[in-house]
């Protein structure tokens, strides 16, 4: 049931009677780019040419006061490294083992939203996903309702691994992604995951993890949040160094959709602010308040409704699914209600925790 124009297929979700009730919570939520541009113009040429490298490097070999040969050559390798990024960079010599898990959380919020955090793209990684989500699925005591694909700080170059992946979410042939070496579609299968999905993305998102992003919104699996990734879905070819490390050389790019090149990073459809140190301490203890209001602020707050709860953007659309009457201040009793679980403060993830219960209100399941 693919819609056929950009604009349908990027709010595929959203096409139901209740248009108008997501599109105020998209709103409220911060809003959704216009449209989502995956392929990046290249940076416009300076208007004047650069100097002349060679020139440049014999002026300062015998005329900059102190500078050695050795460290004249470290300074132009890692000046060139450094401007021809990301489709250059150097990797240290291998420290690390490959056998790490690729799959580095599953945890359920709400009792109906499994969010699965990915921290590399390696070829165990649809295996490990598939076992988690029936774990999950199995125990969990009801339905889920939607799902969190947390791509940030996820990197790895195994795009068939990415596609497999991306296979899970699809019951019908598509074409997912195209690397040089190798390509793959989707499956028919009767067993696709259609709930909804809330994709994850930041600057430190990298490689066959950009790739999975972009194949799962080009194909109307979900939405992505968050920042630009970090361009590097490329074919990587990698040249030993003197030192022990690799020259990490980008020497095709990868296509996916119909031929779509997959270049300059991923924009994200609801572009989210948040430092890369911030998310990392939102990784460890997503509820954990890094920056809490000032105490005049909150004591503000408390003046102005002190027995009164913020209604959300879901609580509202909640009772408008199930027609309150919209004149009519909601009233609660807080005595006969339970204490409320802590609140998501990863801004991120609480934010695709919202989308995600607003779509299960007005649209529960995506089409297979």
């Amino acid at each position: 049931m693919l819609l056929k124009t950009m604009k349908e297929r990027r709010f595929m979700y959203f096409m139901t009677p209740k248009t108008v009730l997501v599109s105020a919570l998209l709103g409220a939520l911060g809003g959704v780019a216009a449209m989502a541009q995956t392929n990046l113009s290249p940076l416009p040429a300076p208007s004047t040419p650069g100097p002349d490298f060679q020139e440049v490097y014999q002026i300062l070999s015998t005329n900059l006061e102190g500078i050695k040969a050795a460290e004249l050559d470290r300074a132009a390798a890692q000046g060139l490294v450094h401007q021809l990024e990301p489709r250059v960079s150097v990797a240290a010599a291998e420290t690390s083992s490959n056998n790490a898990a690729p799959l580095a959380e599953a945890r359920v919020f709400d009792n109906s939203f499994a969010c699965f955090r990915v921290a590399s793209v390696t070829s165990n990684l649809p295996a490990a996903f598939r076992a988690a989500y029936h774990k999950i699925t199995e125990t969990n005591k009801s339905k889920l309702k939607g799902l969190v694909l947390d791509l940030r700080f996820a990197d790895g170059f195994d795009y068939a691994a990415a596609a497999k992946l991306a296979d899970c979410f699809l019951s019908s042939d598509h074409a997912l992604l195209d690397w040089q070496t190798g390509s793959a579609h989707a499956t028919l299968k009767t067993d696709a995951i259609t709930l909804p999905v809330a994709i994850l993305v930041n600057a430190r998102t990298a490689g066959a993890a950009e790739a999975l992003a972009a194949v799962l919104r080009e194909t109307d699996v979900g939405l992505i949040l968050g920042s630009q990734t970090a361009g590097q879905a490329s074919i990587f070819k990698e040249f030993p160094l003197r030192n022990g490390g690799k020259l990490r050389v980008a020497v095709a790019p990868v296509k996916f959709g119909a031929g779509k090149t997959l270049s300059g990073g991923v924009m994200p459809d609801i572009a989210i602010n948040t430092s890369l140190d911030d998310e990392r301490a939102y990784l460890q203890e997503p509820f954990k308040v890094l920056h809490p209001p000032p105490l005049a602020k909150m004591d503000a707050a408390a003046r102005e409704a002190p027995d009164q709860p913020r209604l959300n953007e879901v609580e509202l659309i909640r009772e408008h699914h199930d027609g309150d009457d919209a004149d009519e201040a909601p009233t609660r009793d807080a005595a006969d209600k339970p204490a409320p679980p802590p609140a998501v403060a990863d801004p991120a993830l609480g934010r695709a925790l919202d989308l995600l219960k607003g779509l299960a209100v007005v649209q529960p399941n995506r089409p297979g």
